[in-house]
């Protein structure tokens, strides 16, 4: 069994900021898309690192959680919701854009559409994204039943 640590304050709190100078220059140098780009690679790697000096794994793991947070926390990075992460979602809020074909079948819209151009197309996406979120959540779940 691995050894129980933990940083001091202090130490978590240093760490947590070269995280984000690591975030800041990945981002600025267009190697990642948005300040979250770096997330999981960052903790995966600061998890692993700890678990090799002798940390127990769920304690490694909190405490990578907590120091890439803290990083975040640092470069005034706000968690977007699950709906701002699709591909409908990427214009930024308030920007206007005018669409011209049907985001289901991209067919021209009538002129007294905005996005889809029937209540067939508007149905079709939505249950079309709800499938993809139910059979992501399965797969979540599957996941988690093989871990135990």
């Amino acid at each position: 069994m691995g050894v129980v640590q933990t940083f001091t304050r202090r130490r978590q709190t240093t760490i947590a900021g070269d995280v984000a100078g690591v975030i800041r220059l990945a981002f600025a140098a267009g190697e990642i898309a948005s300040l979250w780009g770096l997330e999981g690679t960052l903790r995966a790697s600061l998890r692993a690192d700890l678990c090799l000096r002798g940390w127990q794994w769920a304690v490694a793991d909190q405490t990578a959680r907590d120091i890439v947070a803290g990083a975040h926390r640092f470069i005034g990075a706000e968690r977007p919701s699950w709906y701002e992460g699709q591909p409908e979602h990427v214009i930024s809020e308030g920007t206007l854009i005018e669409r011209t074909r049907c985001a289901c079948c991209h067919k021209p819209l009538p002129e007294d559409r905005k996005k889809f151009c029937s209540s067939i197309c508007y149905t079709s996406h939505k249950h079309r994204l709800s499938r993809r979120r139910a059979v992501a959540d399965d797969k979540g779940a599957e996941m988690a039943i093989r871990a135990l």
